[in-house]
C-alpha cells in the first residue's frame, strides 16, 4: 500500500503541477477517478474474492482439505464433552463421519450461497469510496463482511439445513445425541447449523481477505476495473 500511495502521491503532485495556473480549486483530484469508477472497482475486487474464496473452498479438495485442513470444519467446541464421550464408549466413527459429511455438505454449496453474495455485493451501500480504496489491509472485504454478514448468515440456512439431510447429518447428529445422553447427565445446548453457517461464513471470509490482498499488491490479478488501485 505504500508503493500505490506513492504512485498516487506523483501522480497528483504533476497533475498538481500541470494545472495550478488554471484550477486552484483542487478539483481535479477528484476528476481523476469518479465515484462510479470507484464503485466498480470495489465491487469488482469483492466479485473476484468472493469468486476465488468459493472456488478454493467448494470443491472435491475444499473445506475438508484445503490447505491442508485449514478450513475444515472440527467441531472444536463439542470434543470436550459430546466427542470425548461418544468415543470413550466406542462410537468415534460417528465423529469422524459427522465431520467429513459437514465439509462435504459445506463444499456442496456453492450455486446456492454464490447467488446471496452476489446480490449482497451490489446492493452494498457504499460511503466512503477512497477510504476502501486507498487503505491498507483488506478494507473491502471488512466492510463487505460488516454491512452484510447478517443477510449472508440468513441466507445459507436453507441450503444448509436441506443438505444437512442429504448428507445424512441430520440423523447422525440425532443418533449421537440420543448416545450422550445414556453416558451424561450435563445438558448439550449446540446450534449444529448455525455452527455450520459461521464457519462457511469466516472460511469465505478469510478467503476473500487473502484474494484481496493479491489484487492490492498484483496489478494483473484482479482486471481492467481494479486497476485504479494502482492509479
Amino acid at each position: 500500500m505504500k508503493k500505490l500511495n506513492l504512485i498516487l502521491g506523483i501522480v497528483l503532485f504533476s497533475a498538481a503541477l500541470l494545472t495550478s495556473c488554471n484550477d486552484e480549486s483542487g478539483i481535479y483530484v477528484e476528476q481523476l477517478h469518479t465515484n462510479a469508477q470507484k464503485s466498480t472497482a470495489i465491487r469488482s475486487c469483492l466479485k473476484i474474492s468472493a469468486d476465488s474464496a468459493l472456488n478454493h473452498l467448494c470443491d472435491n479438495n475444499g473445506f475438508y482439505n484445503y490447505k491442508d485442513g485449514f478450513y475444515r470444519i472440527d467441531f472444536f467446541p463439542l470434543q470436550s464433552s459430546l466427542f470425548d464421550t461418544l468415543e470413550k464408549h466406542g462410537y468415534g466413527y460417528m465423529v469422524d463421519t459427522l465431520i467429513l459429511n459437514v465439509n462435504r455438505l459445506a463444499a456442496s454449496c456453492k450455486a446456492q450461497i454464490a447467488s446471496p453474495i452476489s446480490e449482497a455485493i451490489d446492493s452494498l451501500k457504499i460511503l466512503d469510496y477512497d477510504a476502501l480504496i486507498n487503505s491498507d489491509g483488506t478494507p473491502i472485504t471488512d466492510y463487505f463482511m460488516m454491512n452484510e454478514y447478517r443477510y449472508l448468515k440468513s441466507s445459507f440456512q436453507q441450503p444448509v439445513s436441506i443438505r444437512m439431510n442429504l448428507y445424512d447429518v441430520t440423523p447422525l447428529w440425532n443418533m449421537m445425541l440420543m448416545i450422550y445422553m445414556e453416558y451424561s447427565s450435563t445438558p448439550l445446548n449446540f446450534d449444529i447449523q448455525n455452527y455450520i453457517v459461521e464457519e462457511m461464513l469466516e472460511a469465505i471470509t478469510n478467503e476473500m481477505r487473502l484474494e484481496e490482498e493479491l489484487i492490492r499488491i498484483d496489478l494483473g490479478h484482479g482486471d481492467e476495473t481494479t486497476d485504479l488501485f494502482w492509479n
